[in-house]
Parts: structure tokens; C-alpha cells; sequence
């Protein structure tokens, strides 16, 4: 028990408690592995890939999970973007309006080439699903990281 209990402590102090914390964000879907796109996030984030792009469905799916406070750089989709709140708290914001805050049920519906960004709230882990219709010819544009002023 004092063994099992060594390697618990050890693991929080290691992971700062993000493991745990990870586990018990309960979500419909694998967490993925680490963003392999995280140069265009501040914060640690995690991808799986539910549907890949292709011409038959039109559309690509993943499931997105954010670190409490990690978040995207700002961005826009040329075929728009479509996110599915499924865990967690977060935020969006486009261009020159203000931050939304997100909770698990919402539908963000991201109009083709509007600048925005979303990620986690400070405090909070969050999960959405990201579907990006119209392909093959929605591609991202990734623009600036979202300073902390203007994340707050």
C-alpha cells in the first residue's frame, strides 16, 4: 500500500496532477495523443482523428482536448468550421467580438474565413469536436497566437 502510494505522489508531482485531472474529464471519446499541431496552440493539447479528410464524407472529425488555459492561435477555415462542445469549460471568440464562454452541449458554427480561436477556460479542461466540411477545399489558415490580454 505505501508502494502504491510512493508511485501516486510521484506521479502528481511529475505530471502536476494533469494526469488525474484528464482521466475524470469525462468525454464520449479518446483523448488522442499530443497535438501534433501544438506550434499553432499555446498550452498542451490532444488530437484523435475520428474521420480524415476525404471526397466521399466532405468533412474532416477529431476530437480536440485543451489543458485548462491551452488554446489555439488565432485562425480561419476557408470552408468554415463546426465545433462540438462534448466536455469541460471553454472559450471562443472571433475577430473584434467578445469572448464566449463554452459548456458541454454547445454548437459553434464558424462561417468560412472568420478569423477566431478557441481553447479551454483558465481553470478548466474542455473537449470539443472539430468538423471541418467542405473539403478538399477547406484549408487552415493559422495566424498569430492569442496573447494572454487577449485571452483574459
Amino acid at each position: 500500500m505505501k508502494k502504491l502510494l510512493a508511485i501516486l505522489f510521484c506521479t502528481v508531482l511529475i505530471t502536476g496532477g494533469n494526469a488525474a485531472m484528464s482521466q475524470n474529464l469525462e468525454q464520449p471519446f479518446a483523448q488522442g495523443e499530443i497535438n501534433p499541431y501544438g506550434k499553432f496552440f499555446t498550452g498542451t493539447t490532444y488530437l484523435s482523428r475520428l474521420v480524415e479528410k476525404d471526397d466521399i464524407w466532405n468533412s474532416s472529425i477529431a476530437n480536440v482536448t485543451f489543458e485548462p488555459g491551452a488554446r489555439t492561435n488565432w485562425h480561419k477555415h476557408s470552408g468554415g468550421q463546426l465545433l462540438l462542445v462534448t466536455s469541460g469549460e471553454g472559450r471562443y471568440q472571433e475577430k473584434g467580438k467578445d469572448i464566449q464562454i463554452l459548456k458541454k452541449g454547445d454548437v459553434v458554427k464558424i462561417p468560412p474565413n472568420v478569423e477566431h480561436w478557441h481553447g479551454a477556460a483558465p481553470n478548466s479542461w474542455f473537449a470539443h469536436i472539430s468538423i471541418e466540411p467542405n473539403i478538399p477545399n477547406n484549408s487552415v489558415t493559422w495566424l498569430e497566437p492569442v496573447t494572454d490580454k487577449e485571452y483574459k
